[in-house]
């Protein structure tokens, strides 16, 4: 008997393996074909009218419905399913109700601060007074946006399920315990979470408020700085000297001639016996320089909302915190104006906590005042606004020098000619997008190193 070569056995698998893919594909593609068929509306108009069959109480309304009618022409034994119809009804609709009536809670954060993206250490403590055991609970806490609080608006809501239980044990405190990482800015919970249950069919959903034992503040993301631009010296303190500006304390910086006026305790004796005549002493002066960052809150000059991560508001406020905090670190008082109000803060850790805390709490404003763009106040001005804002206006040299600029529009130009002058480019533009933090840590040391 022949045996068919090696060569020929692997032209035989080649075959096969061809045919198995050409027949997987054909299936892939009658699959499409049908799934397209299958899910294909055909009468758009009419899906209100039929959108409600796909609720479970539609069909159970449907059975009731059929089985009374087979019970009444038919078959009297049919008021069985009707029954039990009703039952599943009542059951469904009634006992989430009952099940949170014997149910409370209190919430905790085990920790008063964090920022974003690190994590936060929630407790949770369910008591359950019913003698059986409740299933199927969920945390649930609205992330409504901050503006929607602040104004009034009736803004939607959106649902944020912080956790979901399995199950309480009957008579028991229960304590639970996760992380959690909040992914953008605020004061939390923003609204006080409740307890949910529609154990055990879905029909109706049934909460009750938990008791919140403190707040959680998301502190914003903070990019370190290396560089920083100069900031003007302007007022004087008793901590901090300057080597480019003479004054009685700080250490000695050189010697001169005595001028008309010099304070005789400035003069050096040794060096007056020495030369013949009246050599006095320079020192340091004491000085701190002041910064001041202004940031325009106005609704209708920042992009997304205040939930999103990438909204310009919360990049705004990112770079806010990073600036300020780096100007902190080498010795200068940071004011920070949010709209119509001014938070000044010095060099400590308090002061740094206070801006942070300020930071997060930062809300859209629907009130268009701006200060940002003022020069008669004194200090070293930053002012991070958006192409919104700069759009249409003539901004005064000693400020668009000096301006962080977050582009919006997602391209290479804006729509107003006037955010492009030469004024407007002197500024630091940067793009809306996630990785704006690396591109502002980029370009802030360019402009640094660039004087």
């Amino acid at each position: 008997m022949i045996q068919p070569s090696h060569r020929a056995w692997s032209s035989i698998e080649i075959c096969c393996s061809c045919g198995a893919k050409m027949l997987g594909r054909l299936l892939l593609k009658v699959s499409s074909a049908a799934h397209g068929l299958l899910t294909y509306d055909f009468c758009p108009w009419a899906n209100r009218w039929v959108y409600w069959v796909k609720h479970p109480l539609s069909f159970l309304s449907l059975t009731t419905i059929a089985a009374i009618a087979c019970a009444i022409w038919i078959n009297p034994y049919s008021f069985i399913g009707v029954a039990g119809a009703l039952l599943i009804l009542a059951v469904g609709y009634v006992w989430p109700y009952l099940s949170m009536w014997g149910v409370s809670g209190e919430i905790e954060f085990e920790q008063t601060h964090c920022s974003e993206g690190e994590s936060a250490r929630i407790q949770l403590v369910v008591n359950n007074r019913w003698p059986w055991p409740v299933w199927g609970l969920k945390i649930v806490c609205s992330s409504s946006p901050q503006a929607g609080l602040a104004t009034g608006e009736g803004l939607p809501v959106k649902k944020e399920v912080w956790a979901s239980l399995a199950s309480i044990p009957a008579g028991t405190h229960s304590t639970f315990t996760w992380e959690w990482f909040p992914s953008v800015r605020g004061e939390y919970p923003r609204v006080i979470p409740c307890l949910e249950s529609s154990f055990p069919f879905g029909f109706q959903v049934a909460s009750r408020k938990l008791q919140v034992r403190n707040r959680l503040i998301v502190w914003p993301k903070v990019w370190t700085l290396t560089s920083l631009l100069d900031a003007i010296e302007v007022f004087p303190t008793a901590e901090v000297f300057s080597d480019h500006r003479v004054g009685d304390q700080g250490d000695l910086l050189g010697t001169r001639a005595f001028r008309q006026g010099d304070s005789l305790r400035r003069v050096h004796w040794a060096q007056t016996a020495r030369h013949g005549q009246m050599i006095v002493v320079e020192r340091q002066a004491s000085i701190q320089s002041r910064v001041e960052i202004d940031l325009p809150t106005d609704r209708s000059v920042h992009a997304g909302s205040v939930d999103d991560f990438n909204a310009s508001l919360n990049w705004a406020t990112r770079l806010a915190a990073s600036l300020g905090l780096a100007y902190l670190a080498a010795g200068s008082t940071v004011t920070v104006r949010v709209g119509q109000q001014a938070l000044t803060v010095e060099n400590s850790t308090k002061g740094k906590a206070k801006l942070l805390d300020a930071l997060a709490r930062v809300q859209e404003t629907t009130d268009g005042r701006h200060v940002g763009h003022r020069c008669d106040r004194r200090g070293f001005h930053l002012a991070i606004v958006t192409d919104k804002c700069v759009q249409g206006m003539h901004l005064p040299h000693e400020v668009s020098g000096r301006m962080i600029v977050i582009r919006t529009c997602h391209e290479g130009h804006c729509e107003d000619q006037h955010a492009h002058d030469d004024a407007c480019l002197r500024g630091l533009w940067l793009d809306l997008n996630p990785h704006l933090g690396e591109q502002f840590q980029r370009e802030w040391k360019r402009v640094c190193h660039a004087g």
